[in-house]
């Protein structure tokens, strides 16, 4: 893609599917969203490294060699240390019947997992927000109703708020 520096605008860059677009490149990613809907068949595609970058289908097989994002992904993907990992170093592990074993990693059997926590046992009661909002200060909408309907929901509202503030005050 075309990017140029615009004086006290910022970098610019042209839309891959239509070049009169020129788009300031933080708003690249939506405006490519938009476009791609505008021209259904163009034969246009996305990098697989950085979707922001549409590029024609019959490039795309040199932009993915060349592409500046490939080396982040790489490097996410295939992680090298700059130092070897040491061997890991054997040790004495005594097991819980009391024997003794030498490895390299406590025997798998002692080794505890925490599954203790059941949530269906809690006699916690459930959560019903239309309860918790007649009981508190909510500001609740009246939806669906008729006129008169949302009329008496109002008034009613009004009451429940002068309730709950003097019980409050």
């Amino acid at each position: 893609m075309d990017t140029m520096e615009v004086p006290n605008y910022g970098t610019v860059v042209v839309c891959p599917y239509n070049n009169a677009h020129q788009i300031l490149a933080e708003r690249l990613q939506k405006h490519l969203v938009k476009c791609r809907r505008q021209y259904p068949n163009a034969k246009i595609t996305a990098c697989p490294f950085n979707n922001a970058h549409h590029i024609p289908e019959q490039e795309l097989k040199l932009h993915t060699k060349t592409c500046p994002d490939r080396g982040q992904m790489e490097s996410f993907k295939y992680a090298i240390a700059s130092t070897p990992a040491p061997p890991p170093q054997a040790a004495v592990y005594v097991r819980s019947d009391g024997t003794t074993v030498l490895a390299t990693a406590p025997p798998v059997e002692d080794v505890k997992l925490d599954d203790d926590e059941n949530w269906d046992d809690m006699d916690a009661p459930a959560y019903n927000p239309a309860k918790y909002c007649a009981n508190n200060l909510i500001i609740r909408k009246a939806t669906h109703k008729t006129a008169a309907e949302k009329r008496q929901f109002y008034e009613d509202e009004r009451a429940r708020h002068e309730m709950l503030k003097k019980g409050n005050a």
